[in-house]
């Protein structure tokens, strides 16, 4: 980041009133990216447009046997469309002249400046890709007055559906009831099997499983032990998985990495198929300065422009009612 706020001091004589070049961006993105795992898990791509619509399948064609000389059985093939509209996450702030003045150097305080929003940034889009909800109420006048039941106007999760949303959904896969009891490997496989096609390719699937029971699974010797059936716990020793993925990986179930995700609701996991969600990125990172002459202040302003949609609901699969119970 040192590198970044040197660059940007250099490149605009330290007036940054413009886009953060495509190098600068791709480093504070990296950054983001190393503080938001979701975007590791999902398949990303680059919006072209303020609305960007793609071929959703609805059907899929079908192959048969057809011995020489007879007509070919017909199989339907239908699509609809899903379009991705750039929502803006925005972070602002005010800080004194003195402030800047004091440390010195202005890169100092850029640096700080864009860690603090590059982190700001990673948390809002990792907790609305997890929880994200466009239809909850959402009318609390400040953060201070927001509740679980009503939140912020501007809570980030409104901006679309996140993952666990999408997999609550009428056309995602049969959920997996855990009746209360604690997280283990046979859900997971009721989960692959709900999946159907989508759960074929092992390495294509990815689960996620909030705090509490990535706690519970590293105390549980069953996960500690690699002969255990369906269990590959190298990862559990060496904190890496066979992909070389980094944190956040906690075991490995029947092929499928399991990861921690810090802001996944309590109670639940969900196993999915890593190119079902696509997030889009239309403005990647911006950031702005200028002086605030008559309150000698500097303000500082980051955004960006994401959306998030589900190529195919069903390979969504929900593992709900978890116990929340922490083994010590």
């Amino acid at each position: 980041m040192n590198a970044i706020a040197k660059a940007l001091s250099v490149a605009t004589g330290g007036n940054l009133n413009d886009w953060l070049p495509a190098p600068l961006a791709n480093e504070v993105i990296n950054y983001i990216h190393d503080i938001n795992i979701m975007r590791r898990l999902i398949a990303t791509f680059v919006m072209t447009d303020r609305n960007v619509t793609r071929p959703k399948k609805t059907s899929a064609l079908t192959a048969y046997h057809i011995p020489d000389g007879t007509t070919a059985t017909t199989s339907e093939f239908s699509t609809t469309t899903l379009t991705w509209t750039a929502k803006k996450l925005m972070g602002y702030t005010l800080i004194d002249e003195e402030a800047v003045e004091d440390t010195k150097t202005l890169p100092d305080i850029i640096d700080m400046v864009l860690k603090d929003f590059a982190e700001a940034i990673a948390y809002a889009e990792e907790i609305t890709i997890l929880q994200g909800d466009d239809s909850h109420l959402a009318t609390a006048p400040t953060p201070q007055a927001a509740t679980t039941a009503n939140w912020y106007v501007h809570d980030p999760r409104v901006m679309f559906d996140g993952i666990f949303t999408a997999a609550e959904g009428t056309d995602a896969a049969t959920s997996v009831d855990a009746g209360g009891g604690a997280f283990d490997n046979e859900l997971v496989n009721q989960a692959i099997y709900n999946l159907g096609k989508y759960g074929r390719a092992k390495r294509d699937l990815i689960t996620l499983v909030p705090s509490e029971q990535a706690s519970n699974i590293r105390a549980n010797d069953d996960f500690h032990d690699a002969s255990k059936s369906g269990l590959a716990l190298a990862s559990y020793i060496s904190g890496l998985g066979s992909a070389g993925e980094g944190d956040g990986i906690v075991t490995v179930i029947y092929g499928v990495p399991v990861y921690e995700a810090p802001f996944a609701p309590s109670g639940h996991a969900v196993v999915y198929k890593k190119d079902c969600p696509l997030f889009g990125d239309r403005r990647r990172i911006k950031f702005k300065s200028e002086e605030v002459i008559e309150s000698d202040q500097r303000k500082y302003v980051v955004s960006e422009r994401v959306d998030l949609k589900f190529q195919y609901d069903a390979a969504l699969c929900l593992i709900d009612d978890l116990s929340t119970t922490i083994v010590s």
